[in-house]
């Protein structure tokens, strides 16, 4: 059950993405650029995680973090890129509202660790705040849309997101099987190599992070509201 939960998180993701690239300006390439986005952030991870290439955390670097270094990397130039800079352009309030996303996949990062499979400190329960960036969306997303909510507001909210986020992509590879492992509390967090959970590092977060890199473009050109 947990595990359909967690892919029905992924899918909303992906169909928020997709709904997005159908809703902004500019030209046909974009639908090219999407394809790759869900190859690259989806299935390739997802096909290696599957056949069990990833499953392998020592010697340094495990093959998972190289991958999610070259995907985090390509996340940044495509936010930066002239497709970022059209995403952007849409209203703030559905960028902002975008990592709503994150309430629901806590809940489910409760049920993993509730069952067994993850670390306490991967969840809300012990050092995963990001849950707040997710009410917080909310919340701010509804004040943006009706025109209320100061840019100050919207910054500080996007900064204490990323930072939420830097956060528990701390925590998870510091409580996975490696080396220099520093949480030493079982389970260790094996989702990095783990079909469909590999997921949570290669899709989920790198839409976060590339969702508040929109942000960031979108308060410096004065995006609109609605």
């Amino acid at each position: 059950m947990t595990e359909i939960l967690f892919v029905a998180v992924v899918a909303a993701v992906m169909v928020m993405f997709v709904f997005a690239v159908l809703k902004m300006e500019g030209p046909r390439d974009r639908y090219g650029v999407v394809l790759l986005v869900l190859a690259f952030w989806l299935a390739v991870p997802g096909v290696l995680a599957y056949r069990g290439d990833l499953d392998r955390y020592a010697p340094v670097p495990p093959p998972g973090f190289i991958l999610f270094a070259l995907l985090t990397l390509g996340t940044v130039m495509l936010a930066f890129s002239g497709f970022g800079a059209r995403m952007a352009r849409l209203p703030l309030a559905g960028l902002v509202g975008f990592q709503v996303f994150r309430v629901p996949l806590e809940l489910v990062l409760h049920r993993l660790y509730a069952e067994g499979v993850i670390p306490v400190q991967m969840t809300y329960a012990g050092r995963n705040f990001d849950i707040v960036t997710g009410v917080l969306a909310a919340l701010l997303a509804v004040w943006i849309w009706k025109g209320q909510a100061p840019r100050w507001l919207v910054l500080a909210w996007n900064l204490l997101g990323l930072v939420l986020l830097a956060n528990v992509v701390t925590i998870a590879v510091l409580s996975t099987p490696v080396p220099f492992r520093q949480f030493m509390n079982e389970p260790a967090n094996l989702l990095p190599s783990t079909f469909p959970y590999v997921w949570l590092p290669m899709f989920l977060v790198q839409a976060a992070l590339f969702g508040h890199l929109l942000v960031f473009r979108a308060i410096r050109r004065g995006a609109s509201s609605r």
